[in-house]
């Protein structure tokens, strides 16, 4: 078997990106520069829910699974890629958006919710408040289905209004892994077989942590 195809799902981490517009955005400063000091060498500050980045059940305080305690073989999985860029400014995801693809979800799903909003990236209200969010219904809806992980085109799952909360707490409670802030805007993922690998920073007990996500297909 080998690799014929590899997506890369993931944002770029820059200094100043656009995060959560409830803290600082990351800071990226250089101690050495390569042509004054003959090495380079950088120092990032920012918290751990910045950029693309995975979600663990210690995200909300009432539960206590970290990060670095979820075994590896779950950070991967079958992908569902669910295009929902129809979806308008504000609009909820709705358990009816996603009961076509039903059948296709068990305990090795990977659901991608791919929404146009990564391509808007950027500081502006409409992508900070503006996102399509998965709604309650239908976070329980996967949930029920069983699924290993979930992931989003926007800094949270839940957008910033009244449902956010609880559609993490459906969720992280199951408990399904969260990766939000990825690029889903390939067609290819459209078509075929393809396989996801979420792989966190490991950070000891951590409600989360910066991940590098990638789609690929394989043959043989």
């Amino acid at each position: 078997m080998r690799i014929v195809q590899m997506v890369d799902l993931s944002q770029e981490l820059y200094h100043n990106c656009p995060v959560l517009p409830d803290f600082e955005p990351p800071k990226l400063d250089y101690l050495l520069v390569g042509a004054r000091d003959g090495w380079t060498l950088e120092r990032i500050t920012m918290n751990l829910h910045s950029g693309t980045h995975m979600d663990a059940p210690a995200h909300l305080g009432d539960f206590a699974l970290t990060l670095d305690r979820i075994p590896v073989e779950r950070f991967q999985g079958k992908a569902l890629y669910i295009p929902l860029s129809h979806k308008r400014q504000g609009e909820p995801i709705a358990a009816d958006d996603l009961q076509p693809y039903t059948d296709r979800m068990d305990d090795e799903t990977v659901v991608l919710l791919y929404t146009g909003w990564g391509e808007k990236r950027g500081w502006s209200k409409e992508w900070v408040y503006g996102s399509p969010y998965l709604s309650n219904d239908a976070a329980r809806l996967l949930v029920s289905r069983g699924i290993r992980g979930v992931g989003i085109d926007h800094f949270s799952i839940g957008g910033t209004g009244e449902e956010n909360e609880e559609t993490h707490r459906i969720l992280l409670g199951a408990p399904v892994w969260v990766a939000e802030g990825l690029q889903l805007n390939e067609p290819a993922l459209l078509e075929g077989d393809w396989h996801v690998m979420a792989m966190p920073v490991k950070i000891r007990d951590s409600s989360g942590a910066p991940a590098r996500v990638v789609a690929f297909r394989t043959e043989g």
